[in-house]
């Protein structure tokens, strides 16, 4: 369990779901483009809006939840022009181990994003174009609790003797948290990228985006003296995500539709060091982690017919960096999300369309030790729901 307590800080970076795509449109109309030229393969207009609520417990029982409420519009602008606008908000309130009880956070997030993609080139059968190149922008607000924590340290036990007694069953650690604050970051991103349909029903893409954060500022009351308490500044920071993958798609008309699709996302770490204090302001870093992301999604329709039923099958897999602790070095951390659902169509070429999704997500750490191979722990689990509604034109 002391390793378990070690890793809880590493558990949460990342959002608990990227069901976002890279090189070609889900066929669940409500499935925003990471990458915004991808926008631009989309078959109609849309206009839908999701919810989707996850719950993940740790090995100690400790329980994070999330919720993400979203809309989005999807439409043909100009003969070759393409966008996607998107709306959501994030709540987040996460629990972790005792030892780190000073990293629970509770957060809203809320995020628009604006996609926009142009088509080139002598297209292909089934396609207007032969490729597109497309912008992103995107904008947010994120409002989240901080608190100071001290800790103080306990003897589990005593032996007594005739001159006193001594700590004999060792020592244990007891946090103590202060009245939390709020903070307001503002996190904004850049996007450009492309998506080129190579051959036939085969696609390729490529694309960055930049996300810088905002510096976060609140007046902390100190654990012990009511009253009491200092100004905190957490630094924001910037980074460049890389996004890049293929896909095989068909969704010609009277034809079973179907989409595979393989995307990878690495992000790079990026530190902001604090100077300590600054202005009157205790300074905390702010470390963004790099981590790795491949997903290998699969969508299909059975049927041919305008009411039709696919199943969607999401395999996320998350890579992390090598890290050290005092327990050890941990290596390629990993995050399995497995996500499958289906999707039901109002009968008509336009009209109303409803799709259920489950979530079933597993967290597991490997570990290293010199030259001997790596163990592979399981340290949490959680599972999810997401429904969607959507309208076609």
């Amino acid at each position: 369990m002391k390793v378990l307590k070690l890793i809880f800080f590493f558990l949460f970076i990342l959002k608990n779901s990227a069901t976002g795509q890279i090189v070609t449109p889900s066929l669940d109309a409500s499935v925003l483009s990471l990458m915004p030229a991808s926008a631009g393969w989309r078959d109609e207009t849309n206009f839908n809006g999701s919810f989707e609520s996850f719950t993940e417990s740790d090995f100690e029982g400790n329980e994070s939840t999330a919720s993400d409420v979203s809309y989005m519009v999807s439409s043909k602008l100009l003969y070759n022009l393409y966008q996607e606008s998107f709306s959501s908000t994030t709540t987040i309130n996460r629990k972790y181990s005792s030892l780190f009880s000073d990293l629970d956070e509770k957060s809203k997030n809320a995020k628009t994003k604006f996609n926009l993609a142009m088509g080139f080139g002598q297209p292909l059968a089934g396609n207007a174009h032969r490729f597109f190149v497309g912008v992103s922008y995107s904008s947010g607000r994120i409002d989240k609790d901080e608190s100071t924590t001290t800790y103080t340290q306990e003897c589990k036990s005593y032996t007594y003797y005739s001159w006193g007694k001594s700590c004999s069953g060792g020592w244990t650690y007891v946090s103590v948290e202060g009245k939390p604050s709020e903070i307001n970051i503002i996190e904004t991103g850049f996007g450009l990228g492309v998506s080129y349909n190579v051959w036939q029903m085969l696609y390729v893409s490529y694309g960055v985006q930049q996300t810088t954060t905002t510096d976060g500022e609140a007046f902390l009351k100190d654990a012990e003296a009511e009253g009491g308490g200092n100004n905190y500044r957490y630094l924001g920071n910037t980074w460049l995500d890389k996004f890049y993958g293929f896909s095989i798609k068909s969704t010609k008309p009277g034809v079973p539709k179907f989409r595979l699709e393989w995307s990878y996302i690495q992000s790079p770490g990026a530190t902001n060091v604090s100077s300590g204090n600054s202005d009157g302001a205790i300074e905390k870093t702010n470390e963004h982690y790099q981590y790795e992301v491949q997903i290998r999604n699969m969508e299909f329709s059975p049927t041919n017919l305008n009411n039709w039923i696919f199943f969607i099958h999401l395999k996320q897999n998350k890579i992390f960096e090598t890290f050290t602790t005092g327990s050890g070095t941990f290596d390629d951390m990993t995050d399995e999300q497995i996500s499958s659902g289906f999707y039901w169509s109002y009968p008509g070429q336009a009209g109303l369309a409803v799709g259920l999704r489950y979530i079933d997500s597993k967290r597991y750490l490997n570990t290293t030790d010199g030259a001997a191979l790596a163990t592979k722990y399981q340290v949490s689990s959680g599972k999810g729901n997401r429904i969607s509604v959507d309208y076609r034109f």
